[in-house]
């Protein structure tokens, strides 16, 4: 990492995928401690999620994917916020005993879900158990399993979805924030953790499972599994009529808005962006005039 930071302090500036609303805390603290220029031009998915792009890009997944129309009357058949959707990224990979504890959490905690289930993750599953899962679910009509590939962007925007369980990415993050989802936050390795503490400490929007260990840092690889219980808790903090689940999606209200509101003209993203634009303009012209 030290040769990172080294040719960050050297640089003409940084570009980051965040907005003032979000971090605005840390942006002054990073300009006044690193002192070289940054621009906060993000969320980066909100510029592409702008309402007549979103249009045409649901009519094309729906023509290219075949499953993509069940997925959305799935979705349509279910009361807004109603829906929790579970995504740990395409890095993680979980063990059979954290799947197994997965499936149980979430059926225990009876509230309607969509789980993105990975190919790799499908390799640990010997027993055929999420096979089962996946047939009781359809059965129930309380859960809706995707196998490997997921329309993130399309399933976080739909009124049904009323919250995420994340891995704490910081592209899963900003796409909740901009969808004003609150979040259940399950970090596994590296600046993730921190990413939960700014999501569930400073901006007030999720719920930990508690997860402590780091599974990839420093080569560690012990396996310590998240109970089902505490799923249940999770989902019924974020998901729950309770003060604090409302409060949460408050707050993850107000900072969709601000999301929205930051890339329109005379928002602050789009302002830095305009701004950064218009100096290298003039930084290429005075080189040419040298």
């Amino acid at each position: 990492m030290a040769p990172t930071f080294e040719s960050e302090e050297t640089s003409y500036g940084t570009l980051y995928n965040s907005f003032h609303e979000l971090e605005s805390d840390y942006e002054k603290l990073s300009k006044t401690t690193i002192g070289i220029k940054s621009w906060s031009v993000g969320p980066v998915s909100a510029w592409a999620n702008k309402e007549d792009e979103r249009k045409a890009n649901r009519g094309h997944m729906e023509k290219k994917f075949g499953k993509e129309k069940e997925l959305l009357n799935w979705l349509n058949s279910k009361p807004n916020d109603s829906v929790l959707y579970v995504s740990f990224g395409s890095l993680t990979r979980l063990c059979y005993a954290q799947i197994v504890e997965i499936a149980h959490g979430l059926e225990n905690s009876r509230h309607n879900f969509i789980w993105v289930v990975r190919e790799k993750d499908k390799d640990e599953d010997k027993e055929g158990f999420l096979h089962d899962f996946e047939k009781r679910m359809k059965e129930s009509n309380k859960g809706y399993i995707i196998w490997n590939w997921a329309p993130q962007l399309l399933i976080l925007d739909h009124p049904s979805t009323g919250g995420i369980v994340t891995h704490c990415g910081w592209n899963s993050i900003l796409e909740s924030v901009s969808s004003s989802l609150p979040m259940i936050t399950w970090p596994m390795f590296a600046d993730q953790f921190f990413n939960e503490k700014l999501v569930v400490d400073v901006l007030k929007i999720g719920v930990s499972v508690e997860s402590k260990v780091n599974k990839f840092w420093l080569g560690i690889v012990e396996e310590i599994v998240v109970k089902r219980e505490e799923i249940v808790k999770a989902v019924e903090i974020l998901m729950g009529n309770g003060q604090e689940g409302k409060e949460m999606r408050i707050r993850a209200k107000k900072l969709g808005d601000a999301a929205k509101r930051t890339i329109e003209e005379g928002g602050d993203s789009y302002n830095n962006l305009i701004q950064l634009i218009d100096e290298l303009k003039s930084l290429k012209k005075s080189k040419q005039i040298r």
